[in-house]
């Protein structure tokens, strides 16, 4: 006797979309990133497209959204504590040497986005932050001022190890040729930190 089997095709929706993009970028790259490309990775047409989202800008900052909510955050509490106290990385940091916790942080965010070199240069080219960026900001900002950096010299650092992070991945992806290694990236991130949390008992120098 022969069965009859119905297959219903999942509807179309955001979270679709964004999840084919991904995956394209993930093994193409940006510049095969195209609305056609995704149209063609979720088997549909690229009509569909346009009922959930107006162009490619729109895609790559939902791509960048998706992206940011997905940042590790090592010894991050399971319970949510008050904004901008620190997890349990941060009170290993004071046990220890008081950097400690932001170089885990920024070691994992390194090794985060090497494994989606697409990442950095959404990042770097996006023209607002993501939404989901807040949590991963609050986290890091918390754990600088663990490692004794007031309010003002945290914003800094947090952008400081910023631009040491894009720069080594978009560097990475300029010059496939000679790429740099997560070791020299650990190299730097160690060293500037070290500055940061040593400069804590310096006199400012920069009033802006």
């Amino acid at each position: 006797m022969t069965q009859d089997v119905t297959y219903h095709r999942r509807p179309l929706n955001r979270q679709l979309i964004v999840a084919a993009a991904r995956r394209v970028a993930d093994s193409d790259g940006l510049a095969e990133l195209t609305l056609r490309r995704v149209a063609g990775e979720l088997g549909t047409g690229q009509a569909s497209l346009y009922r959930h989202i107006a162009d490619r800008a729109e895609l790559l900052g939902l791509l960048a959204e998706d992206l940011a909510t997905s940042f590790p955050m090592p010894g991050r509490p399971d319970e949510p504590g008050e904004p901008g106290e620190p997890g349990e990385s941060a009170e290993a940091g004071r046990n220890g040497w008081a950097g400690d916790a932001v170089v885990g942080q920024w070691e994992a965010m390194y090794a985060y986005l090497a494994a989606h070199p697409w990442g950095a240069r959404v990042i770097a080219e996006g023209s607002r932050v993501a939404d989901g960026a807040h949590s991963v900001a609050g986290h890091n900002l918390a754990l600088l001022r663990a490692a004794g950096l007031d309010d003002d010299d945290a914003v800094r650092a947090y952008r400081a190890l910023w631009h040491l992070l894009l720069g080594h991945l978009l560097d990475q992806t300029a010059h496939p040729a000679t790429p740099g290694s997560p070791g020299d990236f650990s190299w730097a991130l160690r060293r500037l930190v070290a500055g940061i949390v040593r400069a804590t008992d310096a006199p400012a120098e920069v009033d802006s």
